[in-house]
């Protein structure tokens, strides 16, 4: 094989190699080899692709002391001889040195081991001579020693061993392989006994940095020696390589992760993180404080800009990129997170200079130091190698190679050379050819191509064209003269004809007319008819026009006498409208006109015009109790005909008033809603009257109403009527029109000998699509999947005339036909075409959704297509994208997470669906558990944008079992309220389905029979999600369900976590050792704004679960649990502990509530509060005490605040507040929750002894001064029943000691509450029971 290599130089201003060779040569590989480059060399980049084909580039990086490598693996190259193979060997020199003048003592400790072999050790030296290339060397600056580990540490050199960066790289050259095993454990404890120590050469003011390089697993203990470098002060990075266990590169490396741990598959991979690891690694050098460099701003195109830069030291928060044209003084800014590195500003002008300012901002709106740089765009670019070809009579074929730069379309336009008008078409910003149609005949254009950039022309390119003459048909006959028709009959010109025009006009003058006659792609020699319309004329000239011949034909012909319309119909009035039908008059009839006007001529004649196959029209905005005449009369072609009159009278005016504002919504493809403003006036009802083109329906409706079982893709009139006593109001009008269920950008392409082949555009409804071909002798149908869009016909007859109709069909419903010819010229094969529109579904919808989303190797890069198609299509129906809607983020699995991006990345719908189709297929193995923890722990954070009080729902979609445990982090996500969806495709485990979603399952587990039936849960999935979203609760678990509902002791930084840093706060044992209650201190005074907690305020129908406990030091003024007020701090709602008369008080403006209780300190007790529009429930300890109806109530201020504890004397925003234990602080949207509670959370609850107290022994307090309600005497016992399964086993109850009170005897209790006083009573208990007196009043 004939080989040729060039050499070129990579970065001008440095030296090249030289003497570049091949040699060995084999069918797939050869040897390249070369002189080694003077200077400092960082390494080389040897890139290689066919000659004449620079798209398939090749790329292989070696180190600085390498000068040959073999090339493997070219069989995908298709070298031949005589076609030599192109490479390019190019010097890559330290350009990103670490700049710094701090000192640092770095150790690298490097796997000798046998796992790692001759030849990739070799690569590791590579790596390390990269690594250490970038550091300044010195004894005042950066030292560097080496150890290398198998079965026992060796030290190939100390830190002062090197005093220079040339003979450290010596070192590094020639550092040779140990072999042994892999104990890393020891080799750890080697460097911090042996290594990290003054005598050699470590000094006392530098950082101390280990740098761990291992291949396998350790063979010994890891952690403690891990442990004790770093509590030396030293900072610790791993990199682990192939068999490397990254649990364990976690546990050694320093924190954070993402910075000093690595993890590559192969050693080929080691150079792809080398950059990234110096730029670490120089950071840590050079410690905290150090400002940003502005490397360059590169990459220029005519409207955008490339900026780099190095990252800030010191965390920065992130970057704002200022930039501004020179000269100008408009400054725009771009702002990037802390961890980028690079970004690019678009919408740029073209061949401007930019200055560009890098500003990096640190928390609390600390600014760094700016650093600038120019740039500037390229000019505007044109195209190239325009040719005007391919011409025919009325075409010519346009081609151009694009122009530079992001071009958005082209303007072709083309102007007769001779004169005349021009004319312009356009096409996207992709395509480099069209066809100008509809030209004239033997004509020279000149035609001229603009590419089009997002805010200004290119250069105009021109060229000139010319078209063919025409031809002529021969043979020309008329014949068969009837009284209405004639027939034409012809032989076929010569070429391509497309279509023929037949022009005729009457003898006797008139109106000239054209019918379009269908013609065989091939020409033949048998006539054939066409058929004219009815003339009403005495001779006919027929003149054909076509290919610059004329004939005219003169033939006798007879007229037919016309009847006009028959039997007309006034009906149906109203005060400003009539309704007129009428019998069809004979003829050919275009349209009839309808005259109309008052009898008493107090208004001039009006008319109307309805098509030709309409029989009736709709008189409207007439004058009321009126008489009308009424005349109808037929409008053919060349004039009007006879009419007929009738009569009618509007109704007399009776009060009917107009309603305003008719809107059309929610349209589907059978379906869409119609609503309006009602009118101003009680009305009987609406008449709802909606019809498509020759048909009529008519609805009595309420005030909207969704019309169903509608005709897909049909445009209807819409009419709406208040009905009242004295008749209906005039009609309120629109339109609406259903979806369209068709297929769009129906196309042929590969038209063969025998065989053609179509291409649409996706449907996103269709379950299935129909296609019928339709031969002139045959007829075949074919359905297929709604995962193809494309279709081939093959075997067919050679020089026939085809034409084939897509259908798209659902469960239900089939759309109408599109139909296409095959093109003349064969086409390239279609790319995937775009997604459609997705029409949006979900209106003011707001919730963070993260797509979790299976990439492991079981998927198949076809089936993860179309798994984000999927997604996609659930992404399109939501209504707005960002901040203020749904923000959406992406996270793809298998052996590990990879959040694609976060939920605050993208903030509009186009954006968010453009990243989509950018992810690339992972494969792995299916590690569903480690990926439901990465979404809980990094996904639904504040720093990837979640949401506080905002719907936080997870969609899941996976393909099988989990090869790892699920139930735990599936388990956080649910308690965390979290809505967890899990969609199954074919063979999934259905249990593990529903232990990872949430409760329901019938509403949170979906299961498909495979990746192209997700069309068939779409819709259910996306409304659910919707739901969930637009629910003003935010979700919360409780007791195994996920409910809509608030956790106050959160929102009031109750948790373990956050109380500690809440000021008169302390965490005590609760209710059971196992449980955690509050203390809130004397004057704690815990408040939020009600926005933070309430944004939308409180729900209409919630309850109020609190359970705490009273405590001796607790005060006996009367104070607030929990209090909402206003901006000015005057109460608005809350529960009120009145120690005056030991009562609860529950207050909603403007209504009040009382109900007593005894409260004893030595208990907790829990309230449920039941709040509706129109009445109160309290349930005291899973008792129900009291309901109050209640007067509707407005909601609650977003601008007050809710505070816990208030004094009910203390005023302002610091008054006093109470202390009091509080265990659980729940509201839950909903009143069904309290029957799911049992209390068991109470250790004193009673149930049987309260039931057997009689009415006598209750205390009778004298606080009642309107109502008494207490417990009635107790009935007979009823028969017993069926003996229930038993329940689970309940917790651990308390010792009896640990419950608070005084002990006392059966008898003390008998004596105390036979009192007639509540006063003298206390909180007491027996060994197994605990008791209280109780009190019920309401005040009115």
């Amino acid at each position: 094989m004939l080989i040729s290599v060039t050499l070129h130089l990579a970065v001008s201003r440095f030296k090249a190699p030289r003497n570049l060779k091949t040699s060995e040569p084999t069918k797939t590989s050869f040897r390249v080899s070369w002189d080694s480059a003077p200077g400092d060399v960082r390494g080389y980049k040897v890139t290689f692709h066919p000659s004449g084909n620079e798209i398939d580039l090749g790329e292989f990086l070696v180190g600085p002391y390498d000068n040959t490598v073999v090339l493997e693996e070219l069989s995908n190259y298709t070298i031949t001889t005589k076609l030599p193979l192109v490479f390019l060997a190019g010097v890559l020199l330290a350009e990103k040195q670490c700049v710094t003048t701090a000192k640092a003592d770095i150790v690298l400790l490097v796997d000798g081991s046998w796992s790692i072999g001759r030849l990739n050790f070799k690569t590791i030296r590579t790596f390390i001579g990269r690594m250490v290339g970038v550091f300044d060397i010195g004894p005042d600056k950066v030292q560097i020693g080496l150890a290398q580990y198998s079965g026992d540490p060796k030290t190939e050199w100390h830190l002062n061993a090197h005093a220079t960066r040339e003979s450290l790289q010596e070192a590094v050259t020639n550092l040779p392989y140990k072999g042994g095993n892999t104990m890393t454990g020891m080799a750890l404890n080697y460097i911090l006994q042996n290594n990290f120590k003054p005598n050699m050469g470590m000094r006392p003011d530098s950082r101390k940095i280990g740098v761990l390089i291992t291949d396998g697993k350790s063979q010994d203990e890891i952690v403690v020696n891990s442990q004790r470098l770093r509590d030396s002060d030293i900072e610790l990075y791993a990199i682990g390589v192939k068999n490397a266990d990254e649990n364990e590169l976690r546990s050694i490396a320093s924190d954070p992760d993402e910075i000093h741990m690595y993890n590559v598959n192969d050693f080929s991979f080691m150079l792809d993180i080398v950059d990234d690891l110096t730029v670490n690694l120089c950071n840590s050098v050079k410690g905290p404080g150090t400002v940003t460099h502005l490397t360059s701003v590169t990459d220029p195109t005519s409207s955008t800009l490339n900026v780099r830069w190095e990252h800030a030291d010191g965390n920065p928060r992130n970057y704002k990129v200022f930039y501004v044209p020179q000269p100008g003084d408009t400054e725009k800014m771009e702002l990037v997170s802390g961890g980028t590195t690079s970004t690019i500003l678009r919408n740029l002008n073209a061949n401007t200079v930019y200055k560009v300012t890098l500003l990096p901002m640190y928390e609390n709106d600390v600014e760094g130091k700016r650093q600038s740089e120019n740039g500037k765009t390229k000019p505007l670019g044109s195209v190239k190698n325009l040719q005007v070809t391919d011409p025919t009579v009325s075409s010519l074929r346009v081609r151009w190679d694009p122009a530079d730069g992001d071009v958005r379309q082209y303007n072709i336009i083309y102007v007769p050379v001779a004169g005349g008008a021009s004319s312009m078409t356009q096409v996207s910003g992709v395509s480099t050819n069209t066809i100008l149609r509809n030209l004239q005949p033997d004509t020279e254009y000149r035609v001229t191509v603009v590419p089009v950039y997002a805010d200004a022309e290119g250069k105009k390119q021109s060229e000139n064209g010319k078209t063919k003459p025409l031809g002529g048909v021969r043979n020309l006959q008329v014949t068969d003269p009837t009284t209405s028709s004639l027939k034409v009959r012809w032989e076929h010109a010569e070429g391509n004809v497309r279509q023929y025009r037949i022009f005729y006009v009457p003898a006797t003058g008139g109106a000239e007319d054209m019918v379009r006659a269908a013609l065989r792609k091939k020409p033949y020699c048998l006539s054939r008819p066409v058929q004219l319309p009815t003339l009403f004329c005495t001779f006919l000239v027929l003149t054909l026009l076509f290919c610059g011949f004329l004939f005219n034909t003169l033939l006798p012909s007879f007229t037919v006498p016309r009847v006009p319309p028959r039997n007309i119909q006034v009906y149906n009035p109203t005060p400003n409208s009539l309704n007129v039908r009428w019998e069809p008059a004979s003829g050919q009839v275009q349209q009839y006109r309808v005259n109309y006007a008052p009898l008493s001529g107090i208004r001039p004649l009006e008319s109307v015009l309805v098509p030709g196959n309409i029989n009736s029209a709709f008189l409207d905005q007439l004058v009321p109790d009126t008489p009308y005449s009424v005349n109808v009369m037929a409008v053919y072609a060349d004039g009007e005909g006879p009419g007929i009159d009738g009569k009618g009278k509007t109704l007399p005016r009776a009060g009917p008033r107009n309603m305003r504002n008719l809107r059309v919504s929610d349209e589907w493809y059978t379906r869409f809603r119609v609503s309006w403003d009602p009118a101003p006036a009680p009305v009987m009802g609406y008449k709802l009257v909606y019809q498509p083109t020759g048909t009529k329906y008519c609805k009595c409706v309420g005030a909207l109403y969704t019309l169903h079982n509608l005709l897909p893709g049909t445009t209807y009139d819409v009419q709406v009527y208040a009905q009242y006593d004295g008749g209906v109001s005039k009609p309120l009008t629109g339109q609406g029109t259903t979806l369209y269920l068709n297929v769009t950008n129906l196309e042929t392409y590969n038209v063969g000998y025998d065989r053609f082949c179509i291409k649409w555009a996706p449907h996103r409804a269709a379950t299935s699509y129909r296609i019928k071909l339709n031969p002139l002798d045959r007829q075949q149908e074919i359905t297929i999947t709604a995962g193809q869009s494309q279709y081939c016909f093959e075997g067919l007859s050679p020089d026939s005339l085809y034409s084939a109709t897509v259908f798209v069909q659902t469960p239900n419903l089939e759309g109408p036909g599109v139909s296409v010819k095959p093109t003349p010229v064969p086409t390239k094969p279609p790319t995937p075409p775009p997604p459609p529109t997705i029409p949006p579904v979900c209106k003011g919808a707001k919730a963070d959704v993260v797509f979790l989303i299976d990439g492991s190797w079981s998927i198949g890069d076809d089936s993860f297509s179309k798994v984000i198609q999927f997604v996609y299509s659930v992404v399109g129906a939501f209504d707005v994208i960002g901040p203020s809607g749904m923000q959406v983020s992406f996270v793809q699995y298998s052996d590990d997470a990879k959040t694609e991006f976060k939920l605050n990345t993208y903030n509009d719908k186009g954006t968010t669906l453009s990243a989509l189709k950018l992810i690339r297929y992972r494969g792995g193995n299916t590690k569903t558990g480690v990926a439901l923890k990465h979404v809980y722990e990094k996904v639904f954070t504040l720093d990837s944008g979640m949401r506080r009080n905002v719907p936080k729902v997870v969609v899941a979609v996976t393909d099988g079992r989990s090869q790892d445990e699920v139930n735990k982090n599936a388990a956080k996500l649910q308690h965390a309220g979290y809505s967890v969806f899990v969609v199954g495709v074919a063979d999934v485990d259905f249990v593990e389905l529903q232990n990872i979603a949430s409760k329901p399952s019938e509403r949170h587990v979906f299961v498909v029979d495979d990746f192209d039936a997700f069309s068939t849960i779409q819709d259910n999935l996306v409304t659910f999600i919707c739901e969930t979203a637009t629910s003003t609760c935010p979700l919360i678990y409780v007791n195994g369900f996920t409910s809509p509902g608030f956790r106050m002791l959160e929102a009031f930084n109750l948790t373990e976590k956050m109380y500690a840093s809440t000021k008169g706060v302390s965490m005590e044992p609760g209710s059971f050792n196992s449980y955690t209650a509050y203390r809130l201190h004397k004057n704690a005074f815990l408040n939020q704004p009600s926005s933070y907690i309430h944004p939308d305020g409180l729900p209409s129908t919630y309850t109020i679960i609190l359970m705490f406990r009273l405590l001796p030091d607790s005060p006996t003024e009367t104070f607030d649990i929990w209090q909402v007020s206003d901006k000015n701090h005057k109460p608005e709602t809350g529960v009120t502990i009145d120690r005056k008369w030991d009562c609860f008080r529950i207050s909603n403006r403007p209504s009040f509530m009382t109900v007593f209780k005894r409260i004893f300190h030595g208990s907790f007790h829990k309230l449920h509060i039941l709040v509706s529009p129109k009445s109160v429930k309290l349930n005291l300890d899973c008792q129900e005490v009291a309901e109050k109806e209640i007067k509707p109530a407005g909601n609650t201020s977003t601008d007050g605040f809710q505070v816990l504890g208030k004094m009910s004397k203390s005023i302002g925003s610091k008054g006093e507040s109470a202390t009091f234990q509080l265990q659980l602080f729940d509201i839950v949207c909903s009143l069904g929750w309290t029957s799911r509670d049992r209390c068991c959370d109470l250790p004193s609850m009673v149930r049987e002894d309260f039931q057997k107290a009689s009415r006598d022994q209750l205390p009778v307090a004298p606080a009642v001064r309107k109502l008494h309600l207490s417990l009635g005497s107790v009935g007979p016992r009823g028969e017993m029943g069926l003996l229930g399964p038993m329940g689970p086993p309940g917790p651990q109850g308390p010792s009896g000691l640990s419950i608070p009170g005084e002990a006392v005897s059966p008898s003390q209790f008998s004596s105390c509450i036979s009192q007639k006083s509540v006063a003298g009573c206390k909180s007491f208990r027996t060994p197994n029971r605990d008791y209280s007196g109780y009190l019920l009043s309401q005040e009115l």
